[in-house]
C-alpha cells in the first residue's frame, strides 16, 4: 500500500467497480472524456484515473457522483418523453 491509500474491503472495491462502470457508460453516452466527467461531477479531473489506480473516495464524494449520474439519467429520460 502506498502513502495516502487506505485499505479497502472487497465490498468497497465492488462498489468502486460498479461506479466506474456507470461513469464509463455515462461518458460514452454523453461523448465526454472521463476527466471532463470528474470535473463536472465533483470538480476533480483526475477522479476516474485515481479510482482506477486503486485510490479511494469519501462518502460525500461517492454520493455527489451518484447524484450527478442519477440527475443525468432523469434529464435524459425527460428529454425522450
Amino acid at each position: 500500500m502506498t502513502r495516502g491509500q487506505k485499505p479497502t474491503s472487497d465490498r468497497h472495491m465492488s462498489e468502486i467497480t460498479q461506479l466506474l462502470t456507470r461513469i464509463e457508460a455515462h461518458c460514452a453516452r454523453e461523448s465526454i472524456a472521463e476527466s471532463t466527467f470528474g470535473r463536472l461531477a465533483v470538480n476533480d479531473g483526475k477522479l476516474v484515473a485515481r479510482l482506477r489506480a486503486g485510490g479511494s473516495i469519501n462518502l460525500r464524494t461517492f454520493s455527489a457522483i451518484q447524484t450527478f449520474l442519477d440527475a443525468t439519467v432523469e434529464r435524459v429520460g425527460e428529454a425522450q418523453s
